[in-house]
């Protein structure tokens, strides 16, 4: 026999009139884990109270729910049957736990109730329902908490985040507050990707942003940090091609026209192996794909595959949204998917984006923060922003002063100039904004 939800909820409340102490061992038990209306409101009093740092008991209860206008709704009688119908005033925790199991239970029949209205009417598509039942079900399982946490708590939290990576700094396991990006010169300046927001990779094609996606991915997955690759644009042998020559040093190009000789073949046995042999690598290639089905994707692999990082190439070929009215609604909308759910999932989501061709018009031709305001909502949503640019990559360019090349440097040769890639770090909310110069080996499309 089940017992009743209302008498159950009363017994919850009971405890912490007659044992007051008892509502500090009852920290995540809110408001909405209440069913009814009278212990809701009740609950939401004690709270007001505990708040104000006020005593806690059927007096002051009443009195705290006499300000807001529900005394009549509630009455003493009802308070103090509350204090006789608790049975063990020290099974608090208990009564509290299945409490929220019920709160749990409702909880899961609102949301699949919401998705068959949903389906009923027809006004979503099949992908866009699933969608939304995977975020619900991603909200409950987390039980995220829907109130502020003081800052005291925050703080706490975070020390002790620090302290455990304090700790495995110490025994050379980590180095980073974030995963690793493949550089280290950018894991220096940005502490690698950070989870739980998006970061922003921006060039105009041929520039290498495929090719840090690439270095992340190596990376991480290496350092064993689960890492999903989403590759519009590249298909999977494109992909295992560069991959291969990013491991062997054997040229992409000779991979891709199978034109390989015998140190290419003993460099790619040699090598390879390891790569496949990985664990936590994820790579699709479906073209076409929804923000939505990325971040489902993301959801369903999450757990085996240790997904920490997720990397999108590119944003302006994800499926624009069905109600997008233009080209900058759709960017916008995509983005702020991919930012909720990194936030939600605790996810860093690397997301690549092209620039538009006014880039080019400029002499200056590396990325600025304002080339990313045609593009949605990249420079609002994004906390980070990494721009990439290669002077090499325009044919007949000569290299600058002062923008392929420091000020104060000699000018480069061509090989020199060939090899260099500038990873421009224009918005950074963790930390310091700067030019990171690293290199690039063309053959291979390898940058570090």
């Amino acid at each position: 026999m089940t017992y009743p939800i209302h008498e159950l909820e009363q017994s919850v409340i009971g405890s912490v009139f007659l044992k007051p102490e008892n509502l500090a061992v009852l920290p995540t038990l809110e408001t909405w884990d209440f069913q009814n209306f009278k212990p809701r409101t009740v609950w939401e009093a004690i709270r007001n109270l505990e708040a104000k740092n006020q005593p806690i008991d059927q007096v002051t209860v009443g009195d705290e729910i006499s300000k807001q206008g529900k005394f009549d709704s509630i009455g003493w009688a009802y308070l103090g049957e509350c204090a006789l119908r608790v049975p063990t005033i020290d099974n608090a925790i208990e009564y509290a736990r299945r409490l929220k199991d019920h709160a749990l239970q409702r909880r899961l029949a609102e949301t699949f109730d919401e998705l068959l209205q949903h389906a009923r009417k027809g006004d979503m598509t099949g992908a866009e329902l699933l969608s939304m039942a995977m975020g619900g079900l991603t909200n409950l399982d987390a039980e995220q908490p829907e109130r502020a946490s003081p800052i005291g708590d925050v703080i706490k939290r975070r020390m002790k985040q620090l302290d455990e990576i304090a700790k495995e700094r110490a025994l050379g396991i980590r180095t980073l507050s974030g995963f690793p990006t493949g550089v280290a010169k950018l894991d220096e300046k940005l502490g690698g990707w950070q989870a739980g927001i998006v970061s922003i990779v921006a060039a105009r094609p041929g520039m290498g942003k495929s090719s840090l996606g690439l270095a992340t991915a190596d990376a991480c997955s290496e350092q064993g940090v689960g890492v999903h690759v989403f590759s519009l644009e590249d298909t999977e042998q494109a992909y295992a091609d560069r991959t291969m020559s990013r491991s062997s040093g054997v040229s992409a190009e000779s991979i891709r026209n199978c034109e390989l000789n015998q140190k290419d073949l003993y460099d790619l046995q040699l090598r390879v192996p390891h790569v496949v042999k990985r664990k936590g690598w994820l790579f699709d290639d479906r073209s076409g794909i929804s923000a939505d089905e990325i971040v489902r994707s993301v959801r369903r692999h999450k757990k085996d595959n240790g997904t920490k990082v997720v990397i999108v190439d590119y944003v302006q070929l994800v499926s624009r949204p069905r109600n997008a009215r233009s080209t900058h609604e759709a960017i916008t909308e995509i983005v702020t998917q991919f930012a909720d759910a990194a936030k939600q999932d605790r996810i860093a989501y690397v997301v690549m984006s092209q620039l538009n061709r006014e880039i080019e018009k400029r002499d200056d031709r590396r990325p600025q923060m304002a080339d990313l305001r045609e593009s949605g909502s990249l420079e609002e949503r994004a906390k980070c922003v990494v721009g990439l640019y290669r002077g090499a990559a325009y044919q007949g360019r000569k290299p600058k002063k002062g923008i392929d090349y420091p000020q104060d440097q000699r000018e480069p040769s061509q090989d020199e100039y060939e090899r260099m890639v500038q990873l421009l770090v224009l918005k950074n909310s963790n930390g310091r904004t700067g030019t990171v110069r690293a290199t690039w080996h063309g053959p291979t499309t390898r940058i570090e």
